[in-house]
């Protein structure tokens, strides 16, 4: 076989079909060169390449120079495939210098080529650069594009309010070949007699604005995966149940009143809120839900009640909750159903404290009456350190209407401040008839913060030695560990 530098000089790579250990002269008799392969099977092991590795292959040889442009199926256009300098030099260089090279490749390929995936990650926002964004998505429409990005401002949080508007109607002829759409930072228009997109199975929209229920018409009924995040979403509501919905997530979008999906299929549902007030959502009717996260705001007002309320969640085997609950509020949770079905419950709760008044906490006892065959907790709490309580003796709650069988797992964290939270754990402990692990951690589990002050530090070991008065020596040492 000839060296690989002798390779590279021919355009190809040599094989002989003599003894493989004899060195041939170039241009043998019986020497067989990469660029001998018929054109077909260039072409599929072109296809094969990413698309920087296809630019770089297409140097080798003139006669390859122009195998890319028909091959080539995955067209990828970020700061690194387009080898825009980094973000040290002046963004609108960056800027003008990413628009030209895309520029550059898209006028070298013929868009009447199906193409499998097209996408752009690169800082446009706030710039006037609309024309170009129309011609790209007509690139995608025209070459019938089946996955699809278009990240204007990748890795940016927040909401934008100068988007581009995204040229959805430029996909009347070409939606039925689109399969997948991430689309971020974009303004939709309504578009009358748009039939929406028949075959897609993934949407995901981030930051975007408009009229978004358009797409999701009737017609999208084989949506496989669906998430809006940071949009503009004044409610979600489908005329008919999409049969095929996996995965829906509804996060921290603005102006949000109804969300209302039928999705019997559905496995997964996230639902994450920015508004002080409750947003009525449903997903009732999911008989395959395994997993429901819901997140509320934190630091204004109690959701206790409406978080455990009726939204269509009695199925669900696995719940995670982040919420607030007011210390102030007495009397136990307001919910009409129970949770027949839950087994894992990871409930995280911001107390808005109060050093006189703390019974609300207690609301937290009821728990193992809305799950009956829940087998594991984990109870997280984060709250403001009171300074009105002290070791005092505690009193128990009344004991349970009915004992629980199923709780074998105890996790809370946070503990430490109030001497109701320690009230909880023996509620727990003296209802769970089958409780096997309780483990009792003082520290609060934020994920946001990565060290502790000397005043946590305090509470920390505070804590610890409220768990110890108020725990150790009730019957609890067999199964009981505290951090």
């Amino acid at each position: 076989m000839k060296s690989a530098a002798g390779a590279a000089d021919c355009g190809g790579i040599a094989i002989s079909s003599s003894n493989p250990h004899k060195r041939t002269r170039r241009g043998h008799k019986g020497v067989l060169q990469l660029h001998h392969l018929p054109l077909d099977t260039l072409s599929d092991i072109v296809s094969l390449l990413s698309f920087k590795e296809a630019a770089r292959m297409s140097v080798l040889s003139s006669q390859w120079r122009h195998l890319w442009r028909s091959c080539i199926r995955d067209l990828v256009f970020t700061r690194e495939t387009m080898c825009c300098p980094m973000p040290m030099s002046r963004e609108e260089q960056d800027r003008e210098a990413f628009i030209r090279n895309v520029e550059c490749v898209l006028c070298q390929l013929d868009p009447t080529i199906a193409r499998d995936k097209f996408v752009l990650e690169f800082k446009l926002i706030n710039t006037n650069v609309q024309t170009h964004v129309d011609r790209w998505v007509a690139f995608c429409a025209t070459s019938r594009v089946k996955h699809i990005v278009f990240d204007f401002k990748p890795g940016s949080w927040g909401k934008h309010d100068n988007s581009f508007n995204f040229p959805i109607h430029l996909f009347i002829n070409g939606a039925p070949a689109v399969r997948s759409l991430c689309l971020m930072s974009a303004y939709l228009n309504p578009v009358p007699g748009f039939s929406s997109f028949t075959n897609l199975r993934k949407l995901m929209l981030d930051s975007v604005s408009g009229d978004i229920q358009c797409m999701l018409l009737p017609a999208c009924s084989m949506l496989e995966w669906l998430s809006i995040v940071r949009c503009t979403l004044h409610s979600l509501t489908t005329s008919q149940p999409l049969r095929q919905l996996r995965y829906l997530c509804v996060h921290y979008c603005f102006n949000v009143q109804k969300l209302e999906v039928q999705a019997p299929n559905l496995n997964t549902f996230i639902f994450g809120s920015l508004e002080t007030h409750p947003v009525s959502f449903i997903i009732d009717g999911c008989l395959e839900i395994q997993e429901v996260t819901i997140k509320l705001p934190t630091w204004r007002s109690d959701l206790f009640d409406y978080a455990f309320a009726n939204h269509g969640m009695a199925n669900v085997p696995k719940l995670s909750v982040e919420l607030a609950i007011d210390s102030k509020v007495p009397g136990c949770a307001k919910c009409p159903s129970k949770f027949v079905n839950l087994k894992h419950l990871i409930l995280t709760v911001d107390v808005l404290a109060n050093d006189k008044y703390t019974s609300g906490i207690l609301r937290l006892a009821c728990l193992l009456e809305l799950s009956p065959v829940l087998n594991r907790l984990e109870l997280h709490v984060m709250c403001v350190l009171g300074t009105g309580e002290v070791l005092n003796r505690i009193e128990e709650l009344p004991p349970a209407r009915e004992p629980h069988y199923h709780l074998k797992t105890l996790q809370m964290t946070g503990v430490y401040g109030y001497n109701n939270l320690f009230i909880l754990p023996l509620h727990y402990a003296r209802t769970a008839m089958a409780l096997e692990h309780m483990v009792i951690d003082p520290e609060a589990k934020k994920s946001y913060v990565l060290t502790r002050d000397a005043v946590e530090e305090d509470a920390v070991h505070w804590g610890r030695r409220m768990a110890n008065e108020h725990l150790r020596g009730r019957g609890l040492d067999g199964i009981l560990t505290i951090l």
